[in-house]
């Protein structure tokens, strides 16, 4: 997800294949300012080295922010080299109760999920009045409905079942209802599908959640841009 939010650009979990995916959409690496990851699994840091190496000219241009959980850096098994953690003015570990501040823009997590074998957080970005937040991989719990501040412009949930599946650690569609209803976001999209999200078309589950709950629900498509 590349996040051009307070006149920088933010690149959000650089999963497999992300620098492709940037020259396909025009995007130029060296652009970027800043990398985020909400947690260390392979499928949302995967590409961090590559994207890196790109933005930074090997290390010769260092972006301003690095910002990652603790196991994703240090940790028993960290995801992100040493050599690439170079390529970065600041690395900052994500720490519950902290900001983190990007010129005008004010990053901060809002709370841990419950995700297996990662430490893991959803993140608010603001910039004057606008507020983005970004909702990970984790399993639902009820403080969750309290965490986030009421009408944020923009929320991307990681919506990977149709229905609540207590074998694995993620949302479902039913969860994430739960959830904007008692935020009410001005914008939701969900993403991060399961074959079994995938069967039930993701655009007809946010179109039918859009019903329900007269709030504006869409599913994400590769290359979807957004403004807000």
């Amino acid at each position: 997800m590349w996040l051009h939010f307070g006149g920088k650009n933010i690149i959000i979990d650089p999963g497999p294949g992300s620098l492709v995916r940037i020259f396909e959409r025009g995007l130029e690496p060296r652009d970027l300012d800043a990398v985020v990851l909400s947690h260390r699994h392979l499928d949302h840091v995967a590409d961090v080295a590559s994207v890196v190496e790109s933005a930074t000219d090997a290390n010769k241009h260092k972006l301003e922010l690095l910002l990652a959980p603790y196991d994703a850096l240090e940790g028993e098994d960290p995801v992100v080299l040493k050599y690439t953690k170079k390529g970065f003015k600041r690395v900052e570990i994500t720490t519950m109760g902290n900001t983190y501040i990007l010129e005008e823009i004010t990053i901060k997590p809002l709370i841990p999920h419950i995700h297996q074998g990662a430490e893991t957080y959803s993140l608010e970005f603001s910039y004057k009045d606008k507020v983005f937040i970004y909702v990970p991989c984790g399993r639902f719990y009820e403080d969750m409905l309290y965490a986030y501040p009421e009408n944020p412009d923009l929320m991307v949930f990681n919506t990977t079942f149709l229905k609540p599946n207590l074998n694995y650690y993620h949302l479902s569609a039913e969860d994430l209802e739960r959830i904007i209803q008692k935020v009410k976001p001005k914008k939701t999209v969900l993403t991060h599908f399961s074959l079994q999200m995938l069967r039930a078309v993701p655009v007809k589950v946010a179109e039918d959640m859009k019903k329900r709950t007269g709030l504006e629900v869409v599913a994400a498509t590769d290359g979807m841009k957004l403004e807000f």
